[in-house]
């Protein structure tokens, strides 16, 4: 019952904004509701976004990721307190997420995802979709798609670099998307020294800021729960960039899969 009451009376004022969307708002709360959500790294991107998803009403959550809250993650990872240091993450975000969505269920995973196996072992294979926020190991997206492809599982990917917050793809495997395939075509559209300045700087950034995290968060989660509600976003096989020194958003071109075993 207490969910229930939750739902109704949160969640109203929400169904109108839904509109943007689709004209079936009901529908698309229905959905909001009933959706399960894998995010895997749970900091200053995945956590905010969990928190955004919660908010709007998903009330099922599996959380990856194998580190423990530390004093310098709370400039940007603000679903953590100095009274959460030293706990696993997992445990305290579930914990904060079921404070602001009573009756949300969590399944907390402490794991380093970096094969299909690691996912295999982590996330069901009939989730809704699985954000992609963990900055290593540097392959990850390749190895969430790989999965994702077998299982049918849609995908999102929020990052933060030096200067520039990169939300998307939002990628689903039922309409021919794929990681490699996007990357081939994005980079293909890069100079050669785009391509150099990028390989060089594959590295996770070596500081953090608030702010930034939580713009790309946010957007990423409007996304989602775009993407949730209508089956479809502006970042639905894109990228978008976001140039913090110019506030600039960019958005690349739409790719679609061209590998043999789903063309």
């Amino acid at each position: 019952m207490t969910g229930r009451v939750f739902a109704a009376e949160s969640y109203a004022r929400q169904v109108d904004y839904l509109g943007l969307f689709t004209p079936d708002t009901g529908a698309a709360q229905q959905r909001l509701l009933a959706a399960r959500i894998g995010v895997i790294g749970i900091g200053g991107i995945g956590g905010i976004v969990a928190q955004h998803l919660a908010a709007a009403g998903v009330g099922r959550f599996w959380l990856v990721d194998d580190d423990r809250v530390a004093l310098h993650n709370l400039n940007r990872q603000f679903t953590y307190a100095r009274r959460d240091l030293g706990r696993l993450k997992t445990e305290a975000l579930a914990d904060y997420l079921g404070a602001i969505r009573p009756g949300a269920e969590t399944v907390g995973v402490r794991r380093r995802v970096a094969t299909t196996g690691d996912l295999a072992a982590s996330l069901p294979g009939d989730l809704d979709l699985v954000v992609v926020a963990a900055d290593t190991p540097p392959g990850l997206p390749a190895v969430v798609s790989d999965w994702a492809a077998g299982t049918g599982t849609p995908t999102a990917i929020g990052a933060v670099g030096v200067g520039v917050g990169l939300w998307g793809p939002v990628l689903d495997p039922s309409r021919g998307g794929c990681w490699s395939c996007f990357e081939r075509a994005r980079r293909a559209g890069l100079t050669d020294r785009e391509r150099e300045i990028e390989d060089r700087s594959a590295e996770p950034a070596p500081f953090s800021f608030g702010p930034a995290n939580t713009v790309v968060a946010a957007m990423l989660a409007h996304d989602i729960v775009e993407f949730l509600c209508s089956g479809t976003c502006p970042t639905l096989g894109r990228r978008a960039a976001l140039d913090f020194t110019r506030q600039q958003i960019t958005h690349s071109e739409e790719s679609m899969c061209t590998c043999p075993t789903t063309s």
